[in-house]
């Protein structure tokens, strides 16, 4: 991974489009190693028409689609209850008996038919104003040899996910002014995120975890006990609207409220 924090969020910031936003995180995916991506709103079950944006070959986004594999995709199943990135291989499928083909293990196959070797998802959640979760998730996926893929699964699964919360919520924003879907990137109250105010400690704080900080670290830079610290990052974390500190550093980033 050459590419910093601060330029990849510089490219998604300055994106006023969809498809700019799409060729930003092809460049992303590209520069960690990978061939392309897929995002996909998983939120409804059974959703015959999700949000997508990928840049996947057409032959398998149709392959995909025309054999319903978002119904069996076993990545999907456990993205619905995860919060931290996985890879293809770290899946539990089940066991092949006799001559029928599950549906999760015949999607993977298919994957490696078209070429994809492994396969790193990342997932993310939110909830609207009613308490209902929404769901999505993206997928990056790799061509090249095996041998390369752990390093670059390594070294690069937190920086995308990082990278991709504030990806993920350019994407929303400019989805939703273009086909009126609601706002998913909501406080803790339920409401669109648009002015929230941090006290200095709480920016503090978050500044620091963004920068790659523990609370313990973060403590003996300001001087303060880690509990402060904790309670600090809680009452951020609580305002934005974040279910993890990381979803919080990020929000805090779009919104103008700390640098990095």
């Amino acid at each position: 991974m050459a590419t910093s924090l601060d330029e990849a969020i510089a490219k998604i910031e300055a994106a006023s489009t969809v498809e700019e936003l799409t060729a930003v995180l092809q460049w992303v995916a590209e520069d960690c190693g990978f061939a392309s991506y897929a995002f996909v709103d998983i939120s409804l079950a059974g959703d015959q028409a999700p949000l997508v944006v990928t840049t996947n070959r057409r032959d398998w986004d149709q392959t995909y689609r025309q054999e319903n594999f978002i119904e069996v995709d076993p990545a999907i199943g456990v993205a619905r209850r995860s919060n931290i990135p996985f890879s293809w291989s770290s899946l539990p499928l089940p066991e092949r008996k006799g001559r029928r083909i599950p549906g999760p293990l015949k999607t993977l196959f298919a994957a490696k038919d078209h070429g994809f070797a492994e396969g790193v998802v990342i997932p993310f959640h939110y909830v609207d104003h009613l308490g209902r979760p929404y769901s999505s998730v993206c997928t990056f996926f790799w061509t090249d040899p095996l041998s390369g893929f752990v390093n670059s699964f390594r070294v690069n699964k937190n920086w995308l996910h990082l990278v991709l919360i504030y990806w993920a919520q350019r994407t929303i924003d400019l989805v939703a002014k273009t086909q009126q879907l609601p706002h998913r990137f909501l406080d803790s109250e339920g409401q669109p995120l648009a002015a929230v105010s941090l006290t200095d400690r709480e920016r503090d704080v978050l500044s620091w975890a963004a920068r790659g900080k523990t609370a313990s670290e973060t403590a003996d830079i300001i001087n303060v006990a880690e509990s402060t610290v904790v309670v600090h990052l809680k009452h951020a974390m609580a305002k934005l609207g974040a279910a993890t500190k990381t979803e919080a550093c990020v929000r805090a980033i779009y919104l103008g409220l700390i640098n990095v």
